[in-house]
Formats: C-alpha cells, sequence, structure tokens
C-alpha cells in the first residue's frame, strides 16, 4: 500500500510538471573526444508551447568551425494545445588541438531566459592538420532561395 502511494505522488508530480512545463532546450553534442580528422554534431532543441519562437543565441564554437548548418521545425496542434520544436543542428571542424568549451546557447521565450549546458571537447592531433579559418559567429540559416545560375548564350 506504501509503494503505490508512493508511486501515485511521483506519476502526479511529473504529470503536474510536464503539463505546466512551457519551454524547454537542450543542446547535445555526438562527441566529446575528436581528432582533427573528425567533425562533431552540435544539435539544439528547443520545445515550447508558444508558436513563434525568437532566434536562439548561440556559442561562438571556439576552436571550431562551422562547416554545415541546418534546422527544422515542428507545429503540432493536441486538444488545443501548440507544440513547436525547433532543431538547430551544426557540423563542426575543429581548427586546432587542445580543449575547448563550447558555452551555452540561450533562448529567450515569454520573457524567461533558458540556457543549455556546455560542453568540453577535447581534439587531440590526427593525420591531418586542423584548418583554421577566419572566426565568424554561427548563425541560423535562413530560408535557402534557389540560386539563379547564368545560362550559357548560345548564337546559331
Amino acid at each position: 500500500m506504501k509503494k503505490i502511494i508512493i508511486l501515485s505522488v511521483i506519476f502526479t508530480s511529473l504529470f503536474i510538471a510536464t503539463a505546466f512545463a512551457q519551454a524547454s532546450i537542450k543542446a547535445e553534442v555526438d562527441k566529446t573526444i575528436v581528432t582533427t580528422d573528425d567533425a562533431i554534431t552540435y544539435k539544439l532543441i528547443i520545445t515550447s508551447s508558444e508558436k513563434n519562437i525568437p532566434t536562439p543565441q548561440l556559442p561562438k564554437f571556439t576552436g571550431f568551425r562551422v562547416i554545415s548548418s541546418a534546422q527544422s521545425s515542428t507545429v503540432s496542434f493536441t486538444k488545443g494545445n501548440i507544440k513547436t520544436i525547433f532543431v538547430y543542428a551544426f557540423i563542426l571542424a575543429p581548427t586546432d588541438i587542445g580543449k575547448f568549451k563550447i558555452e551555452p546557447s540561450e533562448v529567450k521565450i515569454k520573457n524567461e531566459t533558458f540556457s543549455t549546458a556546455s560542453f568540453e571537447i577535447e581534439v587531440k592531433q590526427g593525420k591531418v592538420k586542423p584548418k583554421a579559418e577566419p572566426e565568424q559567429e554561427p548563425s541560423i540559416p535562413e530560408e535557402t532561395q534557389p540560386e539563379t545560375e547564368e545560362q550559357p548564350q548560345i548564337t546559331l
């Protein structure tokens, strides 16, 4: 009987916590130890009951260069509730060897700031020397517009 009461309290608490959870933000990396031959994937996942979520503030990815980025979003409606999920993914290549810290990402939703954990990534020397590129701020990819290619002119 005592176990049933304890389990009931736990499940009720979890239900209440998820029912009132308005937003969450989570970051993850696929590796924390890499070589200069590798790349890592940094994913930022934002979940909210708001339809419009502002653009998050991203870390500078010190020690890495962004070689690719993508974003996706999902909006679902269930029993009058809105659930919006944004996923931002960045493929990062090391620019140096050593230990680097990826600082937290942040997003402000309804006057509340949500932030992620930070990550420490160790980069070891591989077969390839790392390529350093000019420092750039990472950016969220905008809707891509089809590029217009210049058509060759043919005269007969």
